[in-house]
């Protein structure tokens, strides 16, 4: 004769294989982003404004206090990120007024943020700009010749070469 074997007992331990199966690595994960909020709290983030830098894409804390000391928010940072801008040059095209769009076409017909400023602060288009420059000129300079009515050819070739 065989003894009957309850299956009551082999369900009960399936159940708890499957449960603490889920339940060490889920409980692990949630030890581990405790101690990652910690660590960005003794650098001044609250655990709220921690998973808002996580939430935007920015994962590493020291790139996070970056943008942050140039006053960007997570939400502002992540388009000038993803556009490979470095914070303190963006921080320094928001001072001047630019937007990333405004930015990014300047930044692409190399100009400095402290060059394209100039720039506008003259009055110039990018366009405008590019013209000046490309026969040798600054904003200011190029501000006076256009006041006089000269084009940037005009006032290049009544200058002279190399002046």
């Amino acid at each position: 004769m065989t003894a009957k074997t309850n299956p009551w007992m082999a369900r009960v331990l399936l159940v708890l294989g499957l449960t603490l199966a889920f339940l060490i690595p889920w409980s692990g994960s949630i030890l581990g982003e405790i101690a990652i909020l910690k660590h960005w709290e003794n650098y001044g983030f609250d655990p709220d404004q921690a998973r808002l830098w996580w939430d935007n894409g920015f994962y590493s804390m020291d790139t996070a206090k970056k943008w942050r000391a140039r006053m960007f928010q997570p939400a502002d940072a992540r388009p000038w990120r993803m556009m490979d801008i470095p914070p303190g040059e963006a921080g320094e095209w928001r001072a001047g007024g630019m937007d990333l769009a405004a930015a990014c076409e300047w930044r692409r017909y190399a100009f400095t943020p402290e060059r394209a400023i100039e720039w506008r602060r003259f009055g110039f288009t990018l366009g405008d700009a590019m013209a000046w420059r490309k026969h040798g000129f600054e904003a200011e300079e190029a501000a006076r010749w256009r006041e006089r009515g000269f084009s940037p050819m005009a006032a290049a070739a009544k200058r002279g070469p190399g002046m």
